[in-house]
């Protein structure tokens, strides 16, 4: 084990991205002070059956940047419909690889610090359930670990604004035996900015836009279950 506590988990995950040429961030959160939904408290309850109750456990919250290049392929304003040879596709392409990245990432920081992994968000549920609320069960919401880990504040578009990519990374979770505080940083918010709720008609949806957008994601029929415009247009507010 290369050490413990938040220097030696830090120290092993840069060396991950050091591995594979991927930017990261990554910051802690006590468990308890994460509120979840009801299907999700009993779904993680679950899951840390393999760590003692005894034992005080700390959420590792950690993120993958998507490449520049990547988010400018996104199309810079509302586009209904992928077209065969959009750029679109190259976004869809790093969403996946972001997605098996973390999910090695987190399995190797488990089995390094004695926790357990939760896997990024799971691909291929837009097109098979009946309502995003089917889907909530079956995971922990990593933004919810992302914002108590102080990485980012929760934007307009529901999505975690980070200083260092804006909304463009992927989050993976990670629990673990310590009890590491979280470190306090100076976020600024998203102040008067609207540009997601501008660009994406779905965030005016009266039926809830998680629900709209899951019917946008199936619809899309990308390579991958993405969107990605109120990314690219945040990002660009952000970081531009």
């Amino acid at each position: 084990m290369k050490g413990t506590g938040a220097e030696g988990i830090e120290r092993y995950f840069r060396d991950l991205c050091a591995e594979v040429g991927r930017c990261g961030v990554i910051g802690f959160a006590a468990v308890e002070a994460v509120r979840l939904l009801l299907e999700q408290t009993d779904y993680l309850r679950h899951k840390l059956q393999p760590l003692s109750p005894s034992e005080a456990v700390t959420a590792v919250s950690i993120g993958l940047l998507y490449r520049e290049d990547e988010v400018l392929a996104i199309p810079a304003s509302w586009q209904a419909q992928a077209r065969p040879t959009d750029a679109w596709h190259d976004y869809a392409r790093a969403y996946g690889e972001l997605n098996r990245l973390l999910n090695r990432f987190a399995g190797a920081l488990a089995d390094e610090f004695g926790g357990v992994a939760e896997r990024a968000t799971m691909e291929g549920w837009a097109g098979t359930i009946g309502h995003v609320d089917q889907y909530f069960g079956h995971c922990v919401s990593h933004r919810a670990f992302a914002e108590a880990a102080q990485l980012g504040w929760r934007g307009r578009h529901g999505l975690i604004v980070t200083p260092e990519a804006g909304p463009a990374l992927r989050f993976a979770t990670v629990f673990v035996p310590q009890r590491i505080a979280p470190r306090p940083r100076r976020l600024p918010g998203c102040g008067d900015c609207r540009a997601c709720v501008d660009v994406c008609p779905i965030l005016h949806s009266a039926e809830g836009y998680r629900e709209a957008c899951r019917r946008r994601l199936a619809a899309l029929d990308l390579g991958d279950e993405v969107c990605g415009i109120c990314v690219r247009v945040c990002w660009e507010q952000v970081l531009h």
